[in-house]
């Protein structure tokens, strides 16, 4: 079968990582860049499962935890996933509250999660300060990734085992025949004729996809307002300052491959679409340095880029998997990160086999 896969972020390059695996198929990879370099390279990368609500995608996302370990041992302990666990609190009363009850909640589901004094963040995180009546949880099983790396390293092996990877041409959109979809064409006027086209280009999915009359519910990135854009800080180099994720009030935390720390703050990203000014983004990256030495007293860190990441947010928040022509497979997700990979061997198993069950509430065409 000749399989076109549009984008190379970690969705794309771990399904082109599978598929070569198998030997059976011709696979084509189309990147308007490089892989790794859009959305996944950009993103916060915590890989987890922390959110109870959904006991069905809380599951998935569990499975998709041990995919990442299983992923990782299979390249023998790669630089670019850190297992490292995740430690937060909350100060006022309601916070604390919901803090506590969704800790329960996720130890009832089996998850490793557990409510721990400052002693014990001592030992986790000995340069972290907290307020002395905080709540403080520790996740152990969380785990980030540096995106870009990842899906470098998964383009690479696909690439060495037979995968054509195209970069630097942008699939203008899908060729067609009737209703079935025949492959793509790309920006140099070239067709690349598939059986089987797979959607895997994030936030610019929308676009390539509606070439053929195919909708899918995607939060406008470039509207007012939208909460696809977010920004992401990178420090200067402060080696060893954390050991894992850390996620204070009104602030996430993260070492960064170069040494630094990866700062996000979701209160911070309001105004942040295409339109934000270089002085809006300035003001937001000095926002994060402030809170991050709030929590890091005594760390000599400056800001050394502030990045703008556009996430490929659903309308409802849930995954969109699964065919929506002959010939035309679309996998887009706001959690890539998390899922990415899972995803990826789900898929495979659709694509060569039988239907997913674990796929099967998270098509497009959903009402």
């Amino acid at each position: 079968m000749r399989i076109v896969v549009v984008g190379a972020g970690i969705i794309g390059a771990a399904l082109a990582d599978r598929l070569a695996s198998g030997g059976r198929d011709e696979v084509t990879v189309v990147e308007a860049d490089a892989p790794g370099a859009g959305t996944s390279g950009a993103s916060y990368a915590w890989v987890n499962a922390a959110d109870p609500t959904d006991p069905a995608y809380h599951r998935l996302r569990t499975a998709a935890m041990a995919t990442w370990r299983d992923l990782a041992a299979g390249f023998g302990d790669p630089p670019w996933y850190r297992p490292a666990g995740n430690t937060t609190w909350a100060v006022d009363e309601d916070a604390k509250a919901a803090l506590a009850e969704r800790i329960a909640r996720l130890a009832e589901l089996g998850y490793a999660a557990e409510l721990i004094d400052v002693g014990r963040l001592g030992e986790l995180e000995p340069r972290v300060r907290v307020p002395q009546d905080a709540l403080i949880a520790h996740c152990p099983g969380e785990s980030y990734v540096h995106g870009g790396a990842v899906a470098r390293a998964l383009a690479g092996r696909a690439e060495e085992a037979g995968v054509v990877i195209v970069t630097g041409h942008r699939a203008d959109g899908l060729a067609t025949d009737g209703d079935r979809v025949t492959g793509v064409r790309l920006d140099d006027g070239r067709v690349l004729d598939a059986d089987l086209t797979i959607c895997a280009a994030g936030r610019h999915s929308p676009a390539l996809l509606a070439t053929a009359g195919v909708a899918l519910p995607l939060v406008d990135p470039s509207e007012p307002g939208s909460a696809a854009p977010c920004l992401i800080a990178t420090t200067t180099a402060v080696p060893g300052v954390i050991n894992g994720l850390v996620h204070a009030p009104g602030l996430a935390a993260r070492p960064a491959p170069e040494g630094g720390l990866v700062l996000e703050a979701t209160d911070l990203d309001a105004g942040v679409d295409e339109s934000a000014s270089p002085e809006l983004i300035r003001t937001v990256g000095d926002e994060l340095l402030a809170r991050a030495r709030a929590v890091l007293p005594g760390v000599e860190m400056d800001i050394a880029e502030v990045r703008r990441c556009v996430r490929p947010l659903p309308v409802d928040g849930y995954p969109l998997i699964g065919f929506q022509r002959p010939g035309l497979y679309t996998a887009v997700t706001h959690s890539g990160i998390t899922l990415g990979p899972h995803l990826a061997l789900l898929i495979e198993r659709e694509i060569r086999e039988e239907a997913a069950p674990e796929l099967a509430p998270y098509r497009p065409d959903r009402g």
